[in-house]
């Protein structure tokens, strides 16, 4: 049995930076210089030592997961260097990649020393500029649909949880197949909700609803490359083209590639599903803006309270 709803709490856990500020860390990443390892230095107070990190890996174009450039700007702050970290933003802002809810509002001591300084009144105007321009482009009605469709499917999967899954889960089905049904209308008439399109909140729960399409697997396998296409433009996140891509190869009886994908074993206990080159899955999985596998597996222990392996 799969955990339907797994996916969806996996990458607030590895990428959402309202969690990577907070979450325990409990495993070093797999490369030092990695983004994971630069947020373990910002869990043990050596800010200085994350925005290095950080700030090498975006000279050298390397992988930041969805959300995580403001970590970078965080630890900058929080190291003492206010004008770097106004830069930073400055440098971000046109990315669109930058959270302006957590960066007007999470309370954070970079963030927080920024929002005191002198230069932040002109900053935040030029936020607020960039993220009107940015919703006035939306489908607003579409966005909006997305959301509440997710969330009728969260609330139908964490009622099968509670109810102690198995076969608690057909009861989410007609919700499921509501959805697809919706969405697959939707991307024939739109194309894929992308960033630019339905925000990246509404992107999310397209690739969602997808997601959780296992009724329909040749549904989850077209909206694939639809998806990997939108991602290599930036318009959708990584971790959700590599999520999703395990659940189509699984689905087509070969190995995963990402290793986001666990059964529950005979004792209770969450096993990896066949994986294709475990040496090199956590390069894999940083390249796509996912936690190392045994930080994933130590996240899914405390989120489940179960052995993980």
């Amino acid at each position: 049995m799969l955990y339907s709803s797994m996916q969806w709490k996996h990458v607030h856990v590895a990428a959402a930076l309202a969690l990577l500020l907070i979450a325990p860390l409990q495993a070093r990443a797999a490369d030092e210089g990695s983004f994971f390892d630069a947020l373990e230095r910002y869990g043990a107070d050596d800010f200085s030592g994350c925005a290095r990190l950080l700030d090498d890996l975006l000279q050298r174009g390397g992988h930041f997961p969805e959300g995580g450039e403001l970590l970078l700007v965080e630890c900058t702050a929080a190291a003492g260097d206010r004008g770097s970290a106004m830069d930073h933003l400055t440098t971000l802002l046109a990315s669109g990649r930058l959270s302006t809810d957590d960066l007007l509002h999470k309370d954070r001591p970079g963030l927080n020393a920024l929002r005191n300084g002198p230069a932040w009144p002109d900053m935040r105007k030029r936020v607020m500029a960039v993220e009107q321009q940015r919703m006035a482009l939306l489908d607003e009605p579409l966005r909006k649909e997305l959301l509440e469709r997710a969330e009728r499917d969260q609330a139908a999967q964490h009622a099968a949880v509670d109810a102690g899954g198995g076969d608690a889960f057909r009861a989410a089905a007609p919700v499921i197949k509501a959805n697809t049904d919706w969405l697959r209308s939707v991307v024939a008439d739109k194309g894929w909700p992308t960033y630019a399109l339905a925000g990246r909140d509404g992107a999310k729960a397209a690739w969602l609803l997808v997601q959780h399409a296992d009724h329909d697997p040749v549904f989850q396998a077209e909206m694939l490359p639809l998806i990997e296409s939108a991602a290599k433009a930036g318009q959708a996140d990584r971790a959700d083209l590599a999520l999703l891509t395990d659940r189509v190869l699984l689905a087509q009886g070969r190995p995963q590639r990402y290793g986001s994908q666990f059964t529950q074993a005979g004792d209770g206990a969450m096993e990896l599903r066949p994986t294709e080159d475990l040496e090199g899955l956590d390069a894999r999985r940083e390249a796509m803006g996912l936690q190392p596998l045994a930080q994933y597996k130590a996240t899914l222990a405390e989120m489940y309270g179960r052995p993980v392996r």
